[in-house]
């Protein structure tokens, strides 16, 4: 079943993809993928990297236990 969520081992709903942006599991953007630029950018417009990084931007908002 693809439902579009990411979870955590536990099962917690850490993130949701949607579309080219990856929300947070509180529903908040996080970034987006561009392909045409090949870029990640950050709800703000800052540049993450380049290539999809999006999961790797949702994982600098998580707090480490």
């Amino acid at each position: 079943m693809s439902d579009n969520y990411i979870r955590g081992r536990t099962g917690k709903i850490l993130g949701r993809m949607d579309g080219n942006w990856i929300r947070d599991g509180a529903g908040k953007l996080v970034a987006r993928y561009d392909s045409g630029d090949g870029r990640t950018r950050t709800r703000e417009g800052a540049i993450v990297g380049t290539g999809d990084l999006r999961l790797f931007a949702l994982g600098k908002g998580q707090r480490a236990k």
